[in-house]
């Protein structure tokens, strides 16, 4: 598919998005904000331990162990969509704070008009730019997690979004929460609600849209092979969308093996279609690397998202 058809495409989406009240009102929040996370195929939520978490799961941001940032920067469907994030979480004995802000965005959208307006488009009317706009997302983290129990952490966020098509935009707000359990032999389930309360969105135009919950839930293991580690993780993910109930479930799978706490290379299922990347872990420095074939099976033509995501450890 050329260049000019994805975008065609991309932009028809989005701006069916913002006319059709509810059913992909969150899909902007839905891509991802770490390249370890895209690697294990997104099963995350039972997994994460770095500032991530503010997304994956805001009850695992109590156990980073030190004040730590992350960065990420993808680009989607053939580079047409721009993914970012900054995340900070500071650590307590028994809390933790966090900020965080994702952006996604598409440059350089192209208005057309054609100089006859009460006619059709022909070769006598041919269309023409009339004006470049941009479409932005932007969601705001305020996160606290609190270890209720040894083995038991609870945590939530409070975000604001924005959003602007260049002609029109939107306020809106919302909660998520998450927690993270640790079974028997090491084994850690993971839960996370995005949008528990159901997150309004309140248009210049006086419209009105709602933004569903969302649920994952995750289990992960880690075992020791010497002084290398393996890491398995599965998540289910579910939402409550009424017009998407061919993708009322969704499974992810990944796998990551780490070379004596230096080099990670790692493979996943993200929604049926395969994820693989690679990881450098070096004293307070993290860098990570991801390549994601699609996010569904009909979006394969759109092409893949190339990630990579870094930190430092306080």
């Amino acid at each position: 598919m050329s260049l000019t058809n994805k975008m065609v495409l991309i932009i028809g989406l989005i701006l069916y998005q913002s006319v059709s009240a509810t059913k992909y009102a969150g899909d902007f929040e839905e891509f991802g904000v770490s390249a370890r996370a895209i690697g294990l195929g997104g099963a995350y939520v039972a997994v994460v331990e770095d500032p991530s978490a503010i997304y994956y799961n805001p009850g695992a941001s109590v156990r980073i162990k030190k004040t730590s940032i992350l960065l990420m920067h993808a680009e989607s469907f053939g580079g047409v969509v721009m993914n970012n994030f900054l995340g900070m979480v500071i650590p307590g004995a028994n809390q933790s704070f966090g900020l965080g802000v994702l952006h996604n965005g598409v440059p350089g959208i192209k208005l057309t008009t054609v100089p006859d307006t009460t006619q059709p488009p022909s070769d006598t009317n041919r269309p023409y730019p009339k004006d470049t706009v941009n479409a932005n997302h932007l969601v705001f983290y305020l996160n606290y997690s609190h270890r209720l129990l040894p083995n038991f952490q609870l945590g939530t966020n409070a975000k604001l979004i924005y959003q602007t098509y260049g002609v029109s935009s939107c306020f809106g707000m919302g909660v998520d929460i998450g927690g993270v359990l640790t079974l028997f032999d090491g084994f850690r389930l993971g839960l996370r609600i995005r949008n528990l309360t159901t997150s309004p969105l309140f248009w210049a135009t006086n419209n009105r849209e709602s933004i569903l919950p969302r649920f994952a839930f995750g289990l992960a293991r880690t075992f020791t092979i010497g002084q290398d580690q393996l890491l398995l993780s599965l998540e289910l993910e579910g939402n409550t969308e009424p017009n998407l109930a061919d993708q009322r479930w969704l499974e992810n799978f990944g796998i990551e093996y780490v070379f004596k706490n230096l080099l990670a290379v790692r493979f996943g299922m993200y929604h049926r279609l395969i994820t693989f990347g690679l990881g450098i872990n070096y004293k307070r420095f993290f860098i990570d690397y991801s390549y994601q074939s699609g996010y569904f099976n009909q979006s394969r033509d759109l092409g893949g998202s190339q990630r990579i995501s870094g930190g430092l450890k306080f």
